[in-house]
């Protein structure tokens, strides 16, 4: 991996949302890490400090509210910015996600253009 590259973890259950999204931030700069559910996340952040986690909710095995709370317990990881992704786009689950302490909500389907804009502003680029 080039160090100037950006690392992005991708925890998606859906494969057709993960390659878009891995696809989409390949193209503008940005490595990444795919992991199809929470434990497999949990599991790869053991070796890798990513700059940015986009965090799908509804995952099985463990969903994002709690990978979530799990990654906000390992000081390591404090600095590292937690995008939650959902379908479930409805004014209490927006508000649900933000009271749990994500940096933020990513609805879906995903506005590409948004979604890079989103990642580029948190990490200041």
């Amino acid at each position: 991996m080039a160090e100037n590259k950006k690392t992005v973890l991708i925890a998606e259950d859906e494969p057709l949302n993960m390659r878009l999204t891995v696809d989409l931030l390949e193209i503008n700069g940005f490595n990444t890490l795919s992991c199809c559910d929470g434990i497999a996340a949990l599991e790869a952040l053991k070796d890798t400090i990513p700059d940015i986690i986009l965090l799908d909710i509804n995952m099985p095995k463990m969903n994002g509210f709690e990978v979530h709370k799990k990654i906000r317990e390992d000081r390591r990881l404090d600095r590292v910015k937690i995008l939650a992704l959902s379908a479930s786009a409805m004014k209490e689950d927006e508000e649900r996600i933000r009271a749990a302490g994500f940096d933020d909500f990513i609805p879906k389907p995903i506005d590409t253009k948004s979604l890079v804009k989103k990642i580029k502003d948190y990490l200041s680029l």
